[in-house]
């Protein structure tokens, strides 16, 4: 007698379909960027109800940040690589490989990275916890390689986010082609003597 097939459950639907609607807005921001992100796109191409979507995700909203905690998952994964693979170096030579591996993401993930820093909560709403954990965890790379210049831990982390805030600078302006066209080696000569003045002032050149 042949084996019965198991009845679909609702919870293997209900992640199959949470799967399948993360991929879809990945493919919508790959091709068209952030703008693209609709419920009604995504569950056209998902063949499901619109509101199947927000069982899963509560709005529009909360399927972003769950899209953009992909990215920054990638971003971090990428991010890790240069800072292990910088150990041992000076504090130049670490902060410059994060700086640049930064970049690199950015200009070959142009679109999804552009979602994170696009995506704007409504006034009063806050990113959940989990997304703050996953930035906190990109600054602390940086804030462990000035370790060993900053004792103080407020004015470590305040040096991680302002060191973070100017290289993003540089590649958002470059890569949006703000000061003219998009030149990779011009960039990455502005972030080496952006971290250049940055190690000067820490005494750590």
């Amino acid at each position: 007698m042949p084996k019965l097939s198991q009845p679909r459950t609702k919870p293997d639907f209900r992640e199959k379909l949470r799967k399948k609607v993360l991929q879809i807005g990945r493919n919508l921001i790959e091709q068209e960027g952030l703008e693209a992100v609709q419920a009604r796109r995504i569950a056209k191409q998902a063949k499901c109800a619109v509101g199947s979507i927000y069982n899963i995700y509560s709005d529009l909203d909360d399927l972003i940040i769950a899209l953009n905690m992909i990215t920054l998952a990638e971003l971090g994964e990428t991010l890790r690589h240069a800072h292990a693979a910088s150990a041992g170096k000076s504090t130049h030579d670490r902060l410059l490989a994060l700086a640049e591996a930064y970049f690199d993401f950015a200009a070959a993930r142009r679109k999804h990275w552009r979602a994170i820093f696009e995506h704007i909560l409504p006034e009063g709403r806050t990113a959940p916890p989990d997304y703050r954990s996953d930035q906190d965890r990109l600054f602390a790379l940086v804030e462990e390689i000035l370790d060993a210049e900053i004792d103080e831990p407020e004015q470590r982390a305040s040096a991680a986010r302002a060191l973070f805030a100017s290289v993003h600078g540089i590649v958002s302006l470059s890569l949006d082609r703000k000061l003219g066209e998009f030149e990779p080696q011009a960039t990455r000569r502005q972030i080496k003597f952006l971290i250049g003045c940055m190690s000067k002032g820490l005494n750590v050149d």
